[in-house]
């Protein structure tokens, strides 16, 4: 028998299989729901929702703060200024070791971690952290924190310990650089891109993206001092088409907050991994 037709149908195969493994990407418009106000001079790094609370923290260094807004009419209710030495970063609400809910906040540069009451936005002290800051989401004990690189580093909620735990974040095999804020839809991590007017959609087990949300339309509804996109908030209990959500977008400076229906992916949590032949169930 020849082998030589035989392995040149074998490379092919594996060729086909391995451009399919690597693959971009799809990507898909965002479809807006509405539109409210948001504080044009608000320089923002990180956002979230929980109930009727909006939570928003700023940068720039002298301009930094920690914020509760109104997310309907955009008006800011509560707003804690941080020191001119400190520039804010990443926001998310966690859990500290005996389960109470704090707002922390991450720092560029400067080695920090602040926490905060949420109710009150009092200051609650803070910690050491190495690496820049720039991105954060807790989900249970775990904490999720970006540093402008394509990794997505993990750690302890209550303690801020890193574990080993990390991803890094690709794109058909290729590293996604400049990852910016994050939040958790539904079991996914969805991270802007920073200077990019995209979303990443991130399976939390693999760092593969499964879906990229084109934010470029919404430039043409903003004014004229708008920067680049960054915040996204989620919504669980905002579904006026029955989808489980909405998303919230905006940006640096931007004037609007962009209420946008949940692609499908982000609709349900992402599947397990197929597993390989051979391994045992239940076992990775």
């Amino acid at each position: 028998m020849r082998r030589g037709p035989l392995l040149t149908i074998l490379a092919l195969l594996l060729l086909t299989a391995t451009a399919r493994a690597s693959a971009p990407a799809p990507v898909e418009a965002v479809r807006v729901l509405a539109e409210r106000p948001h504080d044009p001079a608000a320089f923002t790094e990180g956002l979230l929702l929980r109930g009727r609370a909006l939570y928003e923290s700023t940068g720039l260094y002298g301009h930094s703060d920690v914020r509760r807004v109104d997310p309907v009419s955009g008006r800011v209710l509560a707003r804690i200024a941080l020191p001119a030495r400190l520039f804010g970063e990443g926001l998310d609400l966690c859990r500290d070791k005996s389960g109470r809910e704090r707002l922390l906040q991450l720092t560029w540069r400067e080695g920090r971690i602040l926490a905060y009451a949420p109710a009150t936005l009092r200051p609650l002290g803070g910690t050491r952290f190495a690496g820049e800051g720039w991105g954060l989401a807790c989900r249970g004990r775990e904490a999720w924190i970006s540093d402008g690189t394509s990794r997505l580093r993990a750690f302890d909620a209550a303690t801020l310990a890193e574990t080993r735990r990390g991803i890094v974040v690709r794109d058909g095999g290729v590293p996604v650089a400049r990852l910016n804020e994050l939040e958790w839809v539904n079991g996914w991590i969805v991270a802007n891109v920073w200077q990019e007017d995209r979303v990443a959609v991130i399976r939390p087990d693999t760092g593969a993206v499964v879906l990229w949300l084109d934010l470029s339309a919404l430039r043409k509804r903003l004014g004229p001092g708008a920067e680049v996109a960054n915040g996204v908030a989620f919504d669980p209990d905002h579904a006026p088409d029955g989808a489980g959500g909405t998303l919230l977008l905006t940006g640096k400076r931007w004037d609007k907050l962009f209420v946008v229906a949940l692609p499908d992916v982000l609709r349900r949590p992402p599947l397990p991994p197929a597993r390989r032949p051979g391994h045992a169930a239940g076992r990775q």
